[in-house]
């Protein structure tokens, strides 16, 4: 026995002794087995459950195997169930190479165990039922029968749990990251159809049962394809499943440092080391690069060594997997290949990271004590290195690009710097060149001398508001202002006058205005006004206040012979007119206004 496996085989054979003993005290009262052709079916359906169940990767099984345990025990006697299915869970790991890590060490114990596991679960669920007054077979259901199968399902699930809790301890696996609660959770899922399938066998209509177990086939099978999809993998009933949940995490990191990090922090609950290394093969520099050195939980400086150099050099070099149980007994030609590093070396492992035909980087992990990993191991790890290359390969590509972006930003700013030295003179004439550009910009949007938009912008907001109010259904309505009697404001006071006048009655109807609206001057002395959503009783009483703004407004400021007035015409959208008929409706008010006096709403 490999002693990498002993404290795990001796809890199995204990657990396999225990549950035996057991198991025969209970055969020897009576035992009443079904004829030996439903016996084969059961376990192949126990297997074929274990085959295409939904996987649960934490702890290495399949959640769905509780549909037939739970079946049995309400069917047989708690003993003839307890054999039945540990006879699947026997030959399980025996046909599974995935499961069993590539190892036949590891599939015995893993066959012993779970067999004794299976069959004491069954004991103690089978047995907690019938104490807590279940009947037997069960060939109807009712409200009394909860309390039993929740007692059966719950004693089931409690040794479950507490066996593998023990298998992977006695594994020196990290319990808590491997067992967690949604296990359970999903376990007992899957008892209402167990007892479904016992209710329909026991009340002898064969029909109804082979439907049932057709379509349990059916079941099986479709959630056998969702689960391999969800993990991104082959659901690998191994704690090897652990790191691959975090496949996607892995290629997300961009860059080497951080991708390392994520690496370390997955292995941790998989194995057991001392030293861990992840190392990159620099061919242009025909080195090794140690990216991640922690020794003791400490991390080392970075280094860099010759790319032949070493066991590693010799990993890269034929690019197979390298294993040493018990280093000091290793071959001679490679403790002399080794460095003489100081460091006690008891057990070694490390796999190469193909990728493209090459090798690009390697993983190693090594310990003090001797035996400590085994054929299984270097199966685990190798699978991991896998998903690791390719994770590798993205992140380098992407720093590749990353420095690459950087020297091209370092390169360009370098070639700005020079080019402004020799090209001041064309730098002020770009910057000149912008500012009129910006200024011709504003031109064409804004009134040179109010500031406000001018009848191009205008007409080009009064078509946009047009489309929001037809697909919203809003109101529109537009209002036009014209200053009363403005041609007698410039020939008797003169132009000056009149342009500060414009310039401050612009001022008072920006200020009056909504940030929704739009006050444009599309004229001499004519303004218009865009207020969306506005109704036009609300917009005439605004326009009102615009109106004794303007009349009541110091113009004796600007000239002591100033005084302004304003007509405005409003006019709302009716839902079908085009903006020109708008426009032509509150021009038509604007001359009522006019025709009515001047300065008033109209």
């Amino acid at each position: 026995m490999i002693p990498r496996y002993r404290p795990l085989a001796t809890y199995s054979l204990l657990l396999a002794a225990a549950t035996g003993s057991w198991l025969a005290w209970e055969l020897a009262q009576a035992a009443d087995f079904p004829a030996l052709w439903i016996a084969a079916l059961c376990v192949g359906f126990n297997l074929f459950v274990f085959q295409f169940g939904i996987p649960t990767p934490w702890v290495g099984l399949t959640s769905m195997e509780r549909l037939p345990q739970i079946g049995l025990l309400l069917v047989f006697s708690p003993p003839v169930a307890a054999i039945i299915c540990a006879v699947a869970s026997l030959l399980w790991p025996m046909l599974n190479r995935g499961y069993s890590q590539g190892s036949l060490t590891v599939a015995w114990i893993r066959a012993v165990h779970n067999a004794a596991m299976t069959a004491l679960m069954l004991l103690a669920g089978g047995y907690a039922y019938l104490a807590a007054g279940g009947r037997h077979p069960l060939d109807g259901f009712g409200a009394a029968d909860l309390l039993p199968l929740a007692a059966m399902a719950l004693a089931a699930q409690a040794v479950n749990v507490a066996s593998m809790a023990l298998f992977y301890k006695f594994d020196r696996r990290d319990v808590r990251a491997l067992i967690k609660p949604v296990y359970s959770v999903m376990d007992l899922i899957f008892v209402p159809a167990g007892v479904l399938a016992a209710v329909l066998y026991n009340a002898r209509d064969p029909a109804t049962f082979a439907l049932f177990v057709a379509l349990m086939v059916v079941f099986v099978l479709s959630f056998s394809g969702i689960g391999r999809v969800l993990t991104a993998e082959d659901a690998e009933r191994s704690p090897l499943a652990r790191l691959f949940k975090a496949g996607g995490a892995l290629h997300g990191a961009r860059r080497m440092d951080e991708l390392g990090e994520r690496i370390l922090a997955e292995m941790r609950p998989l194995f057991r080391f001392d030293e861990f290394y992840l190392v990159l093969v620099d061919r242009e520099e025909r080195a090794l690069d140690f990216r991640v050195h922690e020794v003791r939980g400490e991390r080392q400086p970075a280094a860099r060594a010759p790319i032949h150099e070493g066991l590693f050099g010799w990993v890269v070099e034929t690019g197979d997997p390298l294993l040493v149980s018990d280093w000091p007994r290793a071959p001679a030609q490679l403790r002399e290949r080794a460095l003489d590093t100081g460091k006690e070396t008891g057990s070694v492992m490390a796999v190469p990271l193909h990728h493209a035909g090459a090798v690009a980087g390697l993983l190693s992990v090594q310990h003090t004590e001797p035996g400590i990993y085994s054929k299984a191991d270097l199966n685990l790890l190798q699978r991991l290195a896998e998903h690791v290359a390719g994770a590798i390969a993205d992140a380098r590509a992407f720093e590749d690009l990353e420095d690459y972006r950087l020297r091209l930003e370092e390169r360009v700013a370098e070639r700005t710097a020079e080019l402004e030295q020799a090209g001041r003179d064309k730098e002020r004439l770009i910057a000149a060149l912008r500012e009129q550009s910006s200024a011709l910009e504003r031109e064409s949007r804004e009134d040179a001398l109010t500031g406000l938009a001018n009848r191009r912008h205008f007409l080009q907001r009064l078509a946009a508001e047009f489309e929001v109010a037809q697909a919203v259904g809003q109101p529109l309505t537009l209002a036009i202002a014209d200053l009363d009697r403005f041609k007698v404001v410039n020939d008797r006071l003169g132009h000056t006058v009149g342009d500060e006048a414009l310039k401050r009655s612009a001022a008072l109807m920006r200020e009056l205005c909504r940030d929704t609206d739009l006050v444009a001057r599309i004229g001499g002395e004519e303004f218009a006004m865009i207020l969306p959503g506005m109704p036009l009783g609300t917009a005439a009483e605004f326009c009102e206040r615009i109106r004794r703004a303007i009349e009541q407004h110091e113009w004796r400021f600007v000239h002591p012979q100033l005084r302004v007035t304003v007509s405005i015409g409003v006019w709302q959208w009716d839902g079908r007119a085009d903006s020109t008929a708008l426009m032509e409706a509150a021009d038509a008010q604007l001359y009522r206004a006019k025709r009515d006096g001047r300065n008033r709403v109209a």
